[in-house]
């Protein structure tokens, strides 16, 4: 079980969001620091809650406001048997999310071509993983796996948005190339 999401912030398609946008995402329960910048804190509160419904690979419509989140103060999160973080660039807001016993493996880009996400990040993967034998399959709800040398296939998120694309996978010892 693990989860990334990124927003690009500087994405003109972007609409702005304040504190009067949260009640569309938060849950009963939600706890927030007070001291985030309130442009900012609906895309962390946004991009946590999306790492955490990517982790569990259901397949069901994401709602932010069936996830109840906890923030410490140093954009650590919590949601049931769930942590994570959020990191913030001038850029971008991301946020991993994953299961106390997993480590995670992640990586973002920027993508130059604005079309075929997907298409992208998989490449982008597949290289970055070389020298070795990576290839894309799916999971019994179609969700993506990385098969790894034909013998291995590991759950792995993929997010893009903007300017930016990655992925988040749990950081086993066949991925050490």
């Amino acid at each position: 079980m693990i989860g990334i999401d990124i927003v690009d912030i500087n994405d003109v398609l972007l609409h702005p969001r304040t504190w009067k946008h949260m009640r569309f995402i938060k849950a009963k329960g939600d706890r927030y620091p007070e001291d985030i910048n309130p442009i900012l804190l609906y895309w962390i509160v946004w991009s946590a809650k999306e790492a955490i419904f990517k982790s569990k690979r259901k397949l069901k419509p994401f709602d932010p406001k069936l996830i109840t989140i906890t923030f410490s103060h140093d954009l650590n999160f919590s949601s049931k048997e769930l942590s994570g973080s959020v990191k913030i660039t001038s850029n971008y807001v991301m946020a991993i999310a994953a299961q106390e016993s997993i480590k995670p493996l992640h990586k973002i880009w920027m993508n130059h071509q604005k079309v075929y996400y997907q298409k992208a990040v998989r490449e982008r993967i597949i290289g970055y993983f070389k020298p070795l034998n990576v290839k894309f399959t799916v999971d019994k709800n179609l969700l993506p796996l990385l098969s790894v040398n034909e013998e291995k296939k590991i759950p792995i998120s993929l997010t893009h948005h903007g300017n930016y694309m990655g992925f988040c996978i749990e950081n086993h010892k066949i991925l050490k190339c």
